[in-house]
């Protein structure tokens, strides 16, 4: 249980970590962070972590997280593709289809 525990934790504290970088990198430009990405920041930055952990020199890494940074700002650049339907709340399908079962006499 404490496995599981640690799993959401994590994957809560990667998603604030995003969320910070596309924050920082929005502040720079000027702009709002909900027009990044939010998965092709997490695709960047996943490719960019990746590529600091191979790296055998750990004098790289502030260098790197500047190039992290600059990249993001280009994906605000980017544009986003628009919604092609407005959000809407679905409802929700019954668990059970429904039957009535008459009682014999």
């Amino acid at each position: 249980m404490d496995g599981v525990y640690q799993e959401i934790w994590g994957t809560l504290i990667a998603y604030n970590l995003i969320r910070l970088e596309i924050a920082k990198a929005a502040l720079a430009v000027k702009c709002e962070p909900t027009e990044v990405s939010f998965i092709r920041a997490f695709h960047l930055i996943q490719f960019e972590l990746h590529w600091a952990g191979v790296t055998r020199s750990y004098g790289k890494l502030p260098a790197s997280m500047k190039h992290l940074r600059e990249r993001l700002v280009s994906l605000l650049k980017d544009e986003r593709p628009g919604r092609k339907c407005d959000r809407a709340v679905k409802a929700t399908p019954k668990r059970y289809a429904v039957r009535k079962v008459k009682k014999l006499p």
